[in-house]
């Protein structure tokens, strides 16, 4: 192994592998194993204690260079294809229209509207126009805030709003979050808590806010997968196989609102929303979709979400650790296992909310994260 081998993760090295070959679809891990001069078991076995293997840091590799590609007129799409292991053109243009569904000119052509700086600027103007947060949860953020709410408070302002009570008692009457509830107080102590309330709140005024300016099918499917968020991130715990210590409520708030910027970034007055929705549609993976919306949009979900809840005045702390994902996404600080369990299960979440169907690389990574009985989580949440 040379050097420069050496000095990087094996993760590193294995892209710096893969980004030398002319034809990356067609490198194997033997390959890359004889290349770093190791054995394979020893190569297997020291990306898994890099919580990957192979075949992620392959597809994930393939997936960036398909949309980055697109990104400028420099790569010629026949030769895009060849690098990315298709036979021909055609064979390409079909799996990728099925996929995003439109052509990879057609995206090419979405991607050079406007510019970095004009979409970015455009995208702070309209969250800086966003509508007020209903005056319910704009209470009980007051209340929060000042350290007053508790259950009696919560339920004496829940109840004054009609829709919001009707939501909450729908929400706790699920099966994935316990028995049906008699009442809202017992909906709100026993089957959600006061934290997740209030954050549901935010959810909900985000989504009647944005009713008119973005897709119903984005609106409801990310909203849902917001709602889903701590549940995911209950079970999850349960499940590990080591003594992760979190600070839930500040997690639960992450997982909730970490993909808020979803909404901001297809809002129908963004210079290239239609772009973000055929991105949605077709990349599969949250990294990906991050390092392809910041390249061509000027910011990235996690910090569209960080811009809409610094103009709403919510939790510093919150924003705090939403740029501090942003800047592992990065590469520009190290995670620590909970970042990556986190990340993990915003991955999840976007997964879900995206309508993506294969989940076999999730289950692969949470093999690798030590989460024991994916598939039944996956099940619960995902497919219920």
């Amino acid at each position: 192994m040379n050097q420069l081998q050496r000095s990087l993760t094996l993760t590193e090295a294995t892209n710096d592998l893969l980004s030398k070959c002319d034809l990356p679809a067609s490198l194997t891990i033997e390959h890359c194993a004889v290349s770093l001069a190791m054995s394979m078991t020893s190569y297997r076995r020291k990306l898994t204690q890099e919580e990957t293997s192979f075949k992620l840091i392959q597809n994930k590799f393939l997936n960036e260079l398909c949309v980055k590609a697109l990104l400028t007129k420099h790569s010629k799409i026949d030769e895009l294809a060849v690098k990315l292991g298709y036979s021909e053109r055609a064979t390409f243009e079909r799996a990728f229209r099925k996929k995003f569904g439109i052509t990879p000119s057609q995206f090419r052509e979405l991607s050079l509207v406007g510019n970095n700086h004009s979409s970015h600027k455009k995208l702070i103007e309209i969250a800086e126009h966003m509508p007020p947060m209903s005056g319910s949860c704009k209470q009980l953020l007051d209340e929060k805030e000042q350290d007053r709410l508790d259950l009696q408070r919560i339920v004496e302002i829940i109840s004054k709003d009609a829709i919001f009570s009707a939501r909450i008692m729908g929400l706790a009457s699920r099966a994935i979050y316990g028995r049906t509830p008699k009442n809202l107080k017992e909906a709100i102590s026993r089957n959600l808590g006061i934290n997740m309330v209030v954050n549901f709140a935010l959810v909900y005024a985000m989504k009647d806010s944005l009713q008119d300016h973005v897709e119903q099918m984005v609106i409801d499917q990310y909203s849902e997968a917001f709602l889903l968020a701590p549940k995911l991130f209950q079970l999850i715990r349960k499940s590990l196989a080591s003594t992760t210590k979190f600070d839930i409520a500040l997690i639960e708030q992450v997982l909730v609102f970490a993909l808020l910027g979803v909404f901001l970034l297809s809002h129908k007055s963004a210079y290239k929303h239609e772009l973000m929705l055929h991105s949605l549609q077709g990349v599969d993976d949250l990294n990906s979709l991050n390092n392809h919306i910041r390249e061509s949009m000027g910011i990235s979900v996690f910090s569209s979400s960080s811009l809409m809840l610094s103009l709403w005045h919510i939790d510093a702390n919150l924003v705090k650790q939403l740029n501090h994902l942003e800047k592992i996404s990065q590469s520009r600080a190290k995670s620590s296992e909970q970042d990556e369990l986190v990340l993990f299960m915003l991955s999840c979440l976007y997964f879900s909310a995206a309508g993506h169907t294969d989940f076999s690389e999730l289950e692969q990574k949470a093999e690798l994260l030590n989460v024991n009985g994916f598939a039944e989580i996956k099940a619960q949440l995902f497919h219920s």
